[in-house]
This record gives structure tokens, sequence and C-alpha cells, in this order.
């Protein structure tokens, strides 16, 4: 339930600005004031105010559709009740009907319910950095899609963010790779004598929640400074989540559980371009017109055609 729910907060993890200090001058420009809007409703928790802001075709960049996004972020505020956001740095891009927003947000919040292995409620911290697309309707402004280029999430119980803060635990995978390309996912140890750890590496894709959904977790003790695993990336044109469980033990003689550890990066994947042919472009040479009353010399035409195969 916990790895769900940490899977579910990659999925639907937004970049969205933060909300103006009371103290600050809100802007006048339309797209700033509804991207305000947007996450004062999610820090507030108010589902049907936020998605007044989605417009009914809005699909996120992982093929998430709206009502299937409205789930996905009604069950993260449920499994942590204070999450906010914090935007520390945002850019707004507009021409026309289309606007887009880079932005860099940090998520933070405490779990609901205590974990029963430790008996401590959880924290959860993380980094999103991409893009927010929205597009004019009339005369309203509606998000349509986002494009997400990097995430982290960490959830820890007990002492376990000690061993993260020290440098001790780190969890490396790349944030792109090729479809049918071959990666992986390593945890590095530099733990005590009297800290041991057991840990899995696990992965799967990006996609809206499925009850034939089956985690592929196989623990082990760690015995060496680091773990491993491989993974071969789709072909489905579906990105993917690379997470890590450790669970640490403290004490040579009667190790005692000191804490629990969750690691989530994002792995997008470039689909595969074999059916694609390479194009030419061509470009005809310019010419006056031979109307006298039209002495303005035209436009160079642009058109593409396939490149001829050798």
């Amino acid at each position: 339930m916990r790895k769900k729910l940490l899977s579910c907060f990659l999925i639907l993890a937004l970049f969205l600005p933060l909300v103006s200090r009371a103290e600050e001058q809100v802007s006048e420009d339309p797209v700033e004031k509804i991207i305000e809007e947007v996450y004062k409703a999610w820090n507030e928790h108010n589902a049907d105010k936020l998605f007044s802001y989605y417009s009914k075709s809005f699909t996120t960049g992982d093929g998430i559709t709206k009502d299937e996004y409205r789930k996905l972020t009604e069950n993260l505020w449920s499994a942590y009740p204070d999450i906010k956001i914090e935007s520390q740095k945002r850019t707004v891009r507009s021409q026309d009907q289309h606007a887009a927003i880079s932005i860099i947000d940090f998520f933070y919040g405490e779990s609901k319910d205590a974990n029963p292995e430790i008996q401590q409620k959880g924290t959860l911290n993380a980094i999103s950095q991409g893009q927010l697309f929205l597009q004019k309707y009339g005369n309203e402004w509606k998000v349509e899609s986002d494009r997400i280029h990097f995430e982290l999430v960490t959830v820890y119980y007990g002492n376990a963010k000690e061993y993260l803060d020290n440098h001790l635990i780190f969890f490396s995978s790349p944030e792109l790779v090729k479809a049918n390309q071959q990666y992986s996912g390593t945890l590095y140890f530099v733990l005590p004598e009297n800290v041991k750890a057991t840990a899995t590496i696990s992965r799967e894709y990006i996609q809206a929640p499925t009850k034939d959904e089956k985690p592929d977790d196989s623990f082990q003790v760690v015995t060496e400074s680091k773990l491993e695993r491989l993974f071969q990336a789709n072909d489905l044109n579906l990105n993917e989540l690379v997470s890590a469980t450790i669970i640490l033990s403290k004490g040579i003689i009667e190790p005692k559980l000191d804490g629990i550890l969750y690691i989530s990066k994002r792995v997008n994947i470039l689909p595969p371009f074999e059916n694609a042919k390479p194009l030419n472009i061509v470009k005809t040479s310019f010419a006056k017109s031979k109307s006298k009353k039209e002495e303005a010399v035209k436009p160079a035409e642009i058109f593409v055609e396939p490149l001829l195969e050798e």
C-alpha cells in the first residue's frame, strides 16, 4: 500500500507554483493569476475547485486522464493530510492561445498513519522539475497537460533521514534512456559496522494504477557497499519509476529496527523511432514579382520531402 501511494505521487506530481504571499503584489497577468489559483486550491486540498481549472480533455504527459488524475490526487491528500508545495522557480511563457510554465517544486508532508513495524509516521520530501501547459478557451485559461523532466521522492521513518543527510545511503538511476536500452538502479552504502541494511530495488511503469499490479520486490541483506539491479526499458511509450526500499537495523548483539527508507526516481523513456523516415528540407530561390505594383521580394517557399533511399 505504501509503495502504491509513493507510485501515485510520482504519477501525479504536476509542477505547481507557490501561492503568492499576502504581502506580495499579485500579478495582473492572467496566466500567473490562474496558476496561483490552481495551487491555492491544491494546497487547500480542494478537489472541486482545483479541477475546475483543468480542461475536459486534460491528460498528463504520462497519459493519465483528468478523472484518473483527480483520484490519484485525492488518494495522496488522504495519505498525507498536511502535504504542501513550495515553488522555488517559475518561468511563464504565453503566446496567443497557449502558455507554458517551467517550474521547480518541493513537496513535503507527514503520513496519516504510522508504519506498523516501527510505530512512527513517515515524512515525505520530494522535488519535481518540469512544465505545465495551458490553453485559452474563450476568455478562460485551462490546464491542458504537463511534462515532467525530473522527480525524486523520499519517504522516511524513524532515524532513516540521518543516513540520507549524512550521505550514508545514495540511490542512483538515469533520468532518460532509450526504449529497449538496459539501465540500472543502484544503491550505495557507507554504513557503520553496527548498522545492517536489507533492501530491494524495483521498477514499474508510470500509468494509471490497475488492480493487477504486483510489486516485483525481492529483499536481500546488503553485504557489500552497493546493491544494483538491471532493467530493460520498455518500448510501450511508457515512462518508468525506479524505487528502492531500505530497512535499517542497529546493534550487533540484539539488532533493533532503526529506520525505513523509500526512494523513488523517475526514468523518462525515449520512444523508438525505427519507423520514422529522415526528412530533407528544400528551399526555393527568391524571385521578384513581375508586376510593378508588387516590387517586394517574395518570401522563400519551404517544403519538406522524404530523403530518397540510396
